[in-house]
């Protein structure tokens, strides 16, 4: 506990002892706290559909230059599309070691990938960036698989923090129909399973009558109830006959 100081004593000591109370004090309000700069958020949007996935990862040029080293080829600290296009295959490989699909609990692969999508405005139709706007420049990779006979469930599982460091982390977004799932991923959260509910949906589905044949409804009746004229020829045809024979034997 704090007592304040004598009177006796000397002004230099004075001037300490009221220093180190407010350094004290000043800790007692300042908490320091880790926070994530947005450039260590990527993003993602997963659209689930019955029979297919697509994955939409968006990441900013900071994180791929860590995923790809080299990506500016010529050092001259910026990046344009042609050298992101070049990268391409680092990329794809770095994607696919690192971050592990299943699907319907099966191992998969991310999918096929589209072509990359750089999503800053284009200068004079070139899509080019420089070093200080990297952690704002970003870019989306697509990827998209079939999946039969249904798409039962995703998993995800991430293993890119050693790239993006601690703070990192990826805001994604399971689209599903109307049904929209915010999912964070991070080194201490880095796997989701998502579950479609489609291998179960016909379970609950209500069995549809089946329609009754007109044959079922329709009361069944003698031949001769149902043709009465084909009935009334025939007779008159065999009373003329037996009428003939008749005559005959007389």
């Amino acid at each position: 506990m704090l007592t304040a100081p004598s009177p006796h004593l000397s002004a230099p000591y004075r001037c300490g002892w009221l220093l180190w109370a407010f350094v004290i004090l000043a800790s007692s309000f300042v908490i320091p706290t880790a926070r994530a700069h947005p450039s260590d958020i990527s993003y993602l949007k997963v659209k689930v559909e019955r029979q297919r996935v697509e994955m939409r990862f968006t990441f900013n040029l900071l994180s791929l230059t860590r995923f790809a080293p080299g990506m500016d080829a010529n050092n001259d600290r910026q990046i344009d599309q042609v050298e992101i296009e070049s990268s391409r295959t680092a990329l794809l490989d770095y994607l696919n070691k690192h971050i592990q699909v299943q699907v319907n609990e099966k191992e998969a692969t991310l999918g096929t990938a589209s072509p990359f999508e750089c999503v800053w405005p284009a200068v004079e139709g070139k899509h080019i960036a420089a070093e200080a706007d990297y952690p704002v420049r970003y870019v989306d990779i697509v990827f998209t698989q079939e999946a039969k006979p249904v798409l039962a469930d995703v998993w995800l599982g991430f293993d890119i923090w050693r790239q993006t460091g601690p703070l990192g982390s990826i805001e994604a977004t399971y689209a599903q129909d109307d049904l929209m799932t915010q999912v964070p991923f991070s080194m201490s959260e880095p796997d989701y399973l998502y579950d479609t509910g489609y291998a179960v949906e016909d379970i609950f589905k209500a069995e549809e009558p089946k329609p009754a044949s007109k044959e079922s409804d329709a009361v069944k009746q003698p031949y001769w109830m149902s043709h009465p004229l084909e009935l009334i020829i025939l007779l008159m045809c065999f009373l003329l006959f037996v009428g003939y024979v008749i005559r005959r034997h007389k």
